[in-house]
């Protein structure tokens, strides 16, 4: 079977505090949680990336394979640890996050546990978390592997300012990135841990080839390439828990662009295609913040699943 997608990097757990101080476990990362969306909407998807020797890893490895991906490249790091993370709320259900993943196995994956065929897809998504200096290593070989199977990168620019050593460390990991990139997602928040209030001109000088997709909360999403710019608000729903929206709506985005047709073609100078994308991404992002958990509402997408696989061409 070809891969359609291939998410590379984040494969963690969620554990969200309850009633009384109990916390339950989720997937989590968002790897994972843009791979789960993709595999729900018919998409052939992979996770590629490191997990722990121990039962936490067994166990994000088969949740994975549950919902759909698949997980060949999902590799064992032999001593290596799962890595965690713990969510609490406000009453707005915006999640606060408290991260275990010091030296942990997504972040740690041996260069020679990586193989050229985790590249082998139409689309690979990375984000800037793949460029720490503990995983640059495997992934400059993946990004290489990906250059010669032709696979067009998607950047995920995910900042997580915590990770890196300084705020330089991280703007140029992303610089990197972004350069080999045909699309960029970035929220308001991304671009303002990488650019300050130059995030749109720091796309335009390090980004000029690619189609950026940018998230602005409630004031809705906008993509700008080729195309000119595309804008679609966003779905207005109750947020239950809004771990992993943005990564929903990633996952939407990118299911519309897959079946749309040849990847950066024609079809991508369709202001109408991308419209269409950020309003299925909107709808599977709805579905996420309704529940608990970056995953969790994305068992209950069937009907924008059929009318993703309705706009396949051909």
């Amino acid at each position: 079977m070809t891969t359609d997608v291939a998410c590379y990097g984040e494969l963690l757990w969620d554990f969200f505090e309850g009633e009384k101080g109990v916390y339950s476990r989720q997937l989590g990362g968002a790897s994972a949680n843009v791979a789960v969306a993709l595999a729900r909407l018919g998409i052939a998807t992979s996770a590629a990336g490191g997990v722990g020797d121990d039962k936490l890893g067994d166990a994000l490895k088969a949740q994975l394979g549950e919902h759909g991906v698949e997980t060949d490249h999902v590799i064992k790091v032999k001593g290596g640890k799962t890595g965690i993370t713990f969510v609490t709320r406000d009453a707005q259900g915006e999640p606060s996050f408290v991260p275990y993943r010091n030296a942990t196995a997504d972040l740690t994956l041996p260069e020679e546990k990586v193989a050229p065929a985790m590249a082998k897809a139409k689309l690979l998504v990375i984000g800037s978390t793949a460029l720490l200096p503990s995983l640059r290593a495997a992934t400059e070989k993946l990004l290489a592997a990906a250059e010669k199977a032709k696979a067009a990168i998607v950047v995920d620019l995910n900042a997580r300012a915590h990770l890196w050593a300084d705020a330089d460390a991280l703007r140029d990991a992303c610089k990197e990135l972004v350069a080999k990139a045909v699309l960029v997602k970035a929220s308001e928040k991304d671009l303002g841990a990488i650019a300050g209030k130059r995030g749109m001109s720091w796309l335009d000088e390090h980004a000029k080839q690619a189609t950026w997709v940018l998230t602005r909360g409630e004031n809705g999403a906008a993509a700008v390439g080729a195309h000119g710019q595309a804008t679609a608000p966003t779905k207005r729903v109750r947020c239950i828990d809004a771990t992993g929206a943005g990564d929903a709506f990633l996952g939407g985005v990118l299911a519309v662009l897959v079946r749309a047709g040849k990847i950066g073609g024609a079809e991508w100078k369709d202001p109408k295609l991308w419209a269409r994308a950020m309003e299925t991404g909107h709808q599977v992002a709805a579905k996420v913040v309704a529940q608990i958990g970056a995953t969790t509402g994305l068992a209950s997408i069937d009907d924008i699943k059929a009318k993703v696989g309705s706009s396949k061409k051909g």
